[in-house]
């Protein structure tokens, strides 16, 4: 004779019930908001979401960043999240959310991308509240490329002649962080011949030392140049020209005009 167990039914339906109940499939995490193609000297910001719903218990979880250069070496610093740790965002979903939040109330966290070319990764962990590690989502890459420079909005400034010459400041970025000449392109006086003058000044080696530079780390990509020129005028003269533009030149190619309401161009009394 075979014995048989008998289970009550409401064993049975109790049984059913907790399985429909508890989430054997693990959620989704979806990391949105980030370029592949990331842009110098902006500030994307990355949102965290559950795909497929809620989930039913808290999720933390942690985003590091590391940034490595197109020309190699380190350069933390070019790329760090815009708030809390520079390097790693915490954010929590709530149970029954599907939202991720960064610091106490913030939907989105900005990644500050800087002036250097190269690579920047996003990993994630997870953890839900029982403890249980989650699956990250891929891992967020983005690419910043080596561009032509960029002179900043009134980046060419002109000082004060003195009794043997004059100097023109530029202020910019150049992303491969090397420069090989500047070229100025200067508007003479009324009545002058010629009318204009062009100076192209060789950057090579003095933009090869700052770069390699400790000092420079901290700046990007960014740069400050004064130029010397000589000119033989009398003591307390105004500058020999009455408006001077810069172009540079890298290993990518020559800046371009500046957008609108922006000038690479100084106006002189």
């Amino acid at each position: 004779m075979i014995a048989r167990r008998l289970v009550p039914l409401a064993v049975l339906l109790t049984a059913a019930c907790t399985s429909a109940w508890g989430q054997t499939t693990l959620p989704t995490v979806v990391i949105s908001g980030l370029p592949t193609i990331g842009v110098a000297a902006t500030q994307p910001a990355a949102t965290v979401t559950l795909s497929g719903g809620p989930y039913a218990l808290a999720i933390t979880g942690t985003m590091t960043l590391t940034f490595a250069p197109a020309g190699g070496g380190t350069q933390a610093s070019d790329a760090k999240f815009a708030s809390g740790s520079p390097y790693a965002a915490i954010f929590t979903i709530a149970a029954g959310s599907s939202l991720g939040l960064f610091g106490t109330a913030s939907s989105s966290v900005p990644v500050m991308i800087g002036t250097v070319a190269g690579t920047i990764t996003i990993t994630t962990t997870l953890q839900d509240s029982n403890g249980t590690t989650l699956p990250p989502p891929a891992a967020v890459v983005m690419t910043v490329n080596p561009t032509v420079p960029v002179i900043n909005a009134n980046g060419v400034i002109p000082c004060a002649v003195t009794s043997s010459g004059f100097s023109i400041s530029v202020t910019g970025r150049s992303t491969p962080r090397d420069m090989t000449s500047a070229l100025f392109h200067f508007t003479l006086p009324t009545n002058t011949q010629p009318p204009t003058l062009d100076v192209t000044v060789p950057l090579t080696s003095a933009f090869a030392a700052w770069y390699s530079s400790p000092n420079s780390s901290a700046f990007g990509s960014t740069f400050k140049m004064t130029v010397q020129f000589s000119y033989a005028g009398p003591p307390g003269s105004t500058v020999p020209f009455v408006a001077v533009t810069a172009t540079l030149t890298n290993s990518i190619g020559t800046s371009t005009p500046p957008v609108a309401g922006q000038s690479s161009v100084a106006t002189c009394p």
